[in-house]
């Protein structure tokens, strides 16, 4: 039996996500079958799919493309295995292969870019004024607060926001430029604890307005994926549509968090460039390419682009956590709950991982350790907050503008005016 038969039996009968089953698609078509797919199952050794794999860099493709395509035949050939093949030779074998190899693999997993606090507050600050919406704030903020992933929060109805706790028992999937709606990753439906400051503030924003219905239409297709065709979700676009994980993280997140829009084909990296006549942080610009050492300079004009020759007007942003992803606030979540001491239990049912062994049996969460999660939550936030107000006392976000304000004792009335420049903070913090 060749590569080629073996994947025409092996893919059909697979149950999984639809996202998950075009990642097979796209891998085996492109990679594996062009590679292997007429030689035989038994013919296939362990030394030339390692040259297959290696061969990747040469072609200008990325490791974990690679690795990808090389896990995927593996998980084909393993299916295979007794009945067609005695071993697996995609298998990678423990032991094998560069000396301390899965070490740093593993010391690169634990170096995951994650986030304090008040760098959750400030990039989800700066996501929001590039966006143009209070929902964008909150949604970031819902992220870092509860550990939940991209789609899970993409997911939640407002019906399923109380008081006290948040349901995460859907996630909605990107694909093809569509969204389906599934159940979450291993199936890890939760009921997370959550502090009181997050439940108001997506509870008054609720009540705002803005657009809690998303603008999917109903698709005419032979497949059975359950596409979203409209229905009631917490978190869009000021559009009412679903954010979309590239254009949010190239066109929204990448810039807050770096203080850089990525390169693309056609345009290199650039800083963001901000007007200081709006309130801090300032108001971006369009995007300018940065200057060069020992290169003339030439300063930003053209359309949405102030007519001001003065240069104290305009800023750019500095980092604040470069390279931090949505995901990654996941990561902090989870270190945040260790560095409070919040028990291994409650963590788990928090992260949506099972708790292994006996220990997941004779182990239980109770209210007391759901309690303590949400107080060491609110003092984070609060935390956040007190030394987001130091930097400035006010943000051009009605959201994060009134929780400044209530810091007050008593609450003051701040007003969302422009700042001089000369009175920014200092610029290393």
């Amino acid at each position: 039996m060749t590569v080629a038969e073996w994947s025409n039996i092996w893919f059909p009968a697979l149950d999984l996500e639809p996202s998950t089953l075009d990642s097979y698609r796209y891998l085996i078509e492109t990679f594996i079958l062009p590679k292997f797919g007429s030689d035989a199952l038994i013919s296939l050794t362990q030394e030339n799919i390692s040259k297959w794999e290696k061969a990747f860099a040469a072609e200008g493709l990325s490791q974990k493309t690679a690795s990808n395509a090389r896990g995927t035949l593996s998980a084909m050939l393993a299916d295979a295995t007794p009945r067609y093949i005695p071993l697996n030779p995609a298998a990678k074998r423990k032991g094998k292969g560069r000396k301390g190899g899965s070490r740093v693999e593993r010391m690169e997993k634990e170096a995951k870019v994650w986030a304090s606090p008040l760098q959750v507050l400030l990039i989800a600050e700066r996501a929001a004024i590039i966006s143009g919406g209070d929902s964008t704030f909150i949604a970031d903020i819902t992220i870092a607060y509860t550990g939940s992933r991209w789609g899970e929060m993409l997911a939640i109805p407002p019906d399923m926001i109380y008081d006290d706790a948040i349901d995460l028992h859907w996630k909605l999937y990107e694909l093809n430029g569509k969204f389906y709606r599934g159940r979450p990753k291993d199936g890890s439906m939760r009921t997370v604890a959550t502090p009181p400051f997050l439940n108001r503030m997506i509870k008054r924003f609720l009540r705002s307005g803005a657009p809690l219905t998303c603008s999917c239409i109903p698709h005419t297709t032979d497949d059975d994926i359950p596409w979203c065709t409209g229905g009631a979700y917490t978190f869009l676009t000021v559009e009412g549509s679903h954010y979309r994980r590239s254009n949010f993280s190239e066109r929204i997140f990448r810039p807050a968090a770096d203080g850089w829009y990525p390169r693309r084909s056609t345009r290199p990296r650039m800083p963001v460039l901000v007007d200081l006549q709006h309130s801090w942080p300032g108001s971006p610009l369009p995007p300018w390419p940065a200057a060069v050492e020992n290169e003339p300079y030439a300063p930003p004009q053209g359309r949405g682009r102030p007519r001001e020759t003065d240069a104290s007007r305009f800023a750019s942003w500095l980092p604040i956590r470069p390279n931090l992803t949505p995901h990654g606030q996941r990561h902090g979540y989870e270190t945040w709950l260790d560095e409070d001491g919040i028990a291994y239990v409650a963590q788990s049912q928090q992260m949506g991982h099972e708790v292994p062994g006996m220990r997941g049996i004779y182990s239980h969460v109770t209210d007391r350790m759901l309690d303590e999660v949400r107080e060491a939550l609110q003092r984070r936030w609060l935390d956040s907050l007190r030394a987001r107000a130091a930097l400035w006392p006010t943000s051009p976000l009605p959201v994060l503008n009134e929780a400044l304000a209530a810091l007050a004792d008593p609450p003051l009335a701040l007003p969302l005016g422009g700042f001089a420049p000369k009175a920014l903070p200092n610029s290393d913090t």
